[in-house]
């Protein structure tokens, strides 16, 4: 019996962990091209549909310096994308979010930076940065900019910011 004892601690030692809880546990891959896969399919489909869908249109104040709109469209009541602009002196944001089963997963940006104030008759556009962010779960999985920038937005502030978006969004 001594010896079984003694087998056992034996086997329990030798393993780095005992039974303790493993520190670092294995963390379970997603197949991170599938899901993107299904994003540009989702992103697809709601732009190929998006006359069918019901808009609706709130002026933005306050958000920026020089304003902005913000455009919802909707299947029934399920909401599947945003469009903003907003304005600044010396250029201007496009964003579209696009969401799935009231998630966001998707978020396509366009900031234009202009040679000199906007509504100078003669001003033109010096530089364009286009940023795509791929949304899983509260996760960005994958972003891409381009030209490419060295700031880029966590989940916490895309999700900050739509949360803005929806606000005014839903503003009566």
């Amino acid at each position: 019996m001594k010896q079984l004892l003694i087998f056992l601690i034996c086997i329990v030692c030798y393993n780095d962990n005992g039974f303790a809880i493993e520190k670092n546990p294995p963390k379970f891959s997603i197949d991170t091209s599938a899901i993107i896969k299904k994003i540009k399919s989702d992103f697809l489909a709601i732009n190929k549909q998006l006359s069918l869908y019901k808009k609706k249109k709130r002026p933005a104040f306050g958000f920026s310096a020089e304003g902005g709109e913000v455009s919802g469209y909707y299947d029934k009541s399920n909401l599947k994308k945003i469009h903003s602009i907003f304005y600044g002196e010396m250029g201007k944001t496009e964003a579209d979010y696009y969401c799935n089963n009231k998630r966001l997963f998707f978020l396509y940006k366009k900031e234009f930076s202009y040679d000199k104030p906007m509504y100078l008759k003669d001003s033109k556009v010096k530089k364009t940065i286009e940023t795509r962010y791929y949304l899983n779960g509260d996760k960005v999985i994958k972003s891409i900019a381009q030209p490419g920038t060295s700031l880029m937005l966590s989940y916490d502030e895309i999700k900050e910011e739509f949360e803005q978006i929806i606000n005014i969004l839903n503003e009566k």
